[in-house]
């Protein structure tokens, strides 16, 4: 009878630890489990918003001129007719005759037949392209200020030729320039 009744403690204690301990004891270790996930969570959340803060004093530390230089080396947007406009000046600047025959190409044209993963770039490509006639020497100043001016423009492409008779401005103007560039913009 001893050794029935320790059969039978054993057994509903096998039964209770099975029908009430054990869905308890794994709903716990799920609770540890996702207490465990939480709190890595919170620490990357932590983390992240440390680096933001650190971030906001850095862009906050910047001058208002840099920002406005900034914005004019790599714009949020194409803006081709500010772009036209100022090359124009510079071209006028250096005793060159006005841009004609303007033609441009914006990225989504240019690259919806050549390079599929262009569209995944975080900046834009502008492509402009151009005439303008004058003394050889004044198209180099025109050069050069191109690659002073703080707008990034790649030179890409320029032909030379005769400057056609209606064109020109004086006797020394003796060339005409055809100038393909390129100039980049920031995607938001």
């Amino acid at each position: 009878m001893k050794s029935f009744l320790s059969l039978l403690f054993i057994t509903a204690s096998i039964i209770v630890f099975f029908m009430l301990v054990k869905p308890d004891y794994q709903a716990l270790q799920d609770l540890r489990t996702d207490v465990a996930t939480a709190n890595a969570n919170l620490e990357t959340a932590a983390r992240l918003t440390k680096s933001r803060d650190e971030l906001y004093a850095r862009y906050n530390s910047i001058t208002k001129a840099d920002l406005d230089n900034l914005k004019i080396l790599l714009p949020d947007s194409v803006d081709n007719i500010r772009l036209i406009i100022q090359i124009n000046s510079l071209a006028t600047k250096n005793n060159l005759s006005l841009l004609r025959n303007v033609d441009y190409q914006t990225e989504q044209s240019a690259t919806a037949n050549q390079d599929p993963q262009a569209v995944q770039k975080t900046y834009g490509e502008f492509t402009l392209s151009f005439q303008t006639s004058g003394q050889y020497k004044n198209f180099l100043a025109f050069i050069s200020d191109l690659e002073q001016n703080l707008r990034l423009v790649d030179v890409m492409k320029v032909d030379f030729s005769p400057a056609e008779q209606g064109v020109q401005q004086s006797a020394g103007t003796s060339l005409s320039y055809k100038v393909t560039l390129k100039t980049y913009w920031l995607k938001q």
